[in-house]
């Protein structure tokens, strides 16, 4: 027997994927600013001011925390990271001094440049150096430490970094509830690539709420995927599969971290000679340490461990990091969709974008129809480079933030 129920209304029908428009966004650290990350000022302050926060390194080169700074202290002889760290530091406000300020971005240059290896930076060092090592070798490990010290800068007001703990969140979302109902309306009837600069795991964390449930996909999977991390709590320790990518966009909205991610790490594999290879990027979780990395061989070969990774792979350095863009395991590909993504798009949004990557802004100008399809700037206090880029691409300019943005705005 078969029963036919008609309760009235039915149900609405959501365009084929394939058959819907296209929305490009691209966020920039005012993006995350309503939540309370730092914007690059607050970064260039907090990195002068390094020494009010209680880290070290461990033997492995490893960032380690406290909340008590004598808890960091020991007996032990100081190892070659804390050493280096020290010497950061010292470098920093060197640097600082010797350029009339500060710029996260431009110092990371710095460090990989051949500028670092001045008389003037060498003498800082003069007490670290030992007689089994030498400047060169010594500062080639730096941007390890730096990197740490960005990333542990980059969390939002609450100190928070990682959201996996965080329940479900049902209603209001504060600082960003009209930005999200906007999603949620236009992801019915069109494709939104979200394109973003940031490192941080704001946009991932909309996932938990009812507006974007269910919707966002990043391109990382973790069915079948054959790496893991160990997660040890207490006198606890066990296995959990991570997700790796493999760049399927299944879902309506679809997020690509242009510039990487603090749970973004490159694994690179064991080959013959024992040669590492760069293998593919690998999310890690809240407790998984980057080095307690594992990739599995089969039931017969077991795992092999990746111990030297020491911390997240992002991107920064206003010339650095577009030397990485080309780079195939992940940065090459996601600047392929990115361009892809505009040529496409039918309506372009810029949000929190200051307008100074010279190299966005030209992929931009090259993909992106501006003479014949709208874009909009949102930006509460516009700088002099924004206003221009927004002249160039006929865009227009919004001064609210992503706060007080509705679809009003967006016609």
């Amino acid at each position: 027997m078969k029963w036919n129920y008609n309760f009235g209304g039915g149900c609405e029908k959501n365009l084929p994927l394939a058959e819907r428009k296209s929305v490009s966004l691209l966020l920039g650290a005012g993006f995350s600013v309503p939540k309370g990350y730092p914007t690059g000022k607050k970064v260039n302050e907090s990195l002068l001011n390094f020494d009010d926060f209680p880290i070290s390194f461990t033997p492995s080169g490893e960032m380690v925390i406290s909340n008590e700074r004598e808890s960091i202290q020991t007996d032990w002889p100081e190892n070659d990271y804390q050493k280096l760290f020290r010497f950061c530091k010292r470098l920093i406000l060197l640097y600082a001094e010797k350029n009339n300020g500060f710029d996260y971005e431009v110092f990371y240059d710095f460090i990989k440049s051949k500028e670092i290896y001045g008389p003037i930076y060498k003498e800082l060092a003069n007490d670290f150096i030992s007689s089994d090592s030498d400047y060169n070798r010594f500062v080639s490990g730096i941007d390890t430490i730096y990197n740490q010290m960005v990333s542990y800068i980059i969390c939002d007001a609450e100190g928070k970094t990682w959201y996996d703990e965080e329940p479900s969140q049902i209603g209001y979302v504060e600082g960003y509830d009209s930005f999200l109902n906007l999603l949620k309306n236009w992801c019915n009837d069109n494709i939104i690539n979200v394109h973003t600069l940031n490192h941080d795991l704001l946009f991932e964390s909309f996932r938990k709420t009812e507006y974007l449930s269910g919707l966002v996909s990043d391109g990382f999977d973790e069915y079948g995927s054959c790496y893991y991390g160990i997660v040890r709590k207490g006198n606890a320790s066990y296995h959990v599969r991570l997700e790796r990518y493999k760049g399927r966009y299944p879902k309506p909205i679809r997020l690509y971290k242009l510039h990487g991610s603090l749970d973004y790490v490159l694994y690179k594999r064991t080959v013959d000679n024992c040669v590492l290879i760069p293998d593919n990027y690998v999310k890690t979780r809240k407790f998984v340490s980057p080095g307690n990395l594992l990739r599995s061989r089969g039931s017969k070969m077991g795992y092999e461990l990746y111990p030297f990774a020491v911390h997240a792979d992002f991107l920064t350095g206003t010339t650095s990091k577009i030397s990485r863009y080309g780079e195939p395991t992940l940065y090459k590909k996601l600047f392929k969709k990115f361009k892809s993504n505009l040529r496409n798009a039918d309506k372009l949004i810029i949000i929190g974008y200051g307008g100074k990557d010279l190299k966005i802004n030209k992929i931009i100008l090259e993909n992106f129809n501006f003479s014949e399809k709208k874009s909009y700037v949102f930006d509460p206090f516009p700088s002099d480079e924004l206003k221009e880029f927004a002249k160039m691409i006929h865009s227009t300019l919004i001064t609210k933030s992503v706060s007080d943005m509705s679809i009003n705005d967006i016609k």
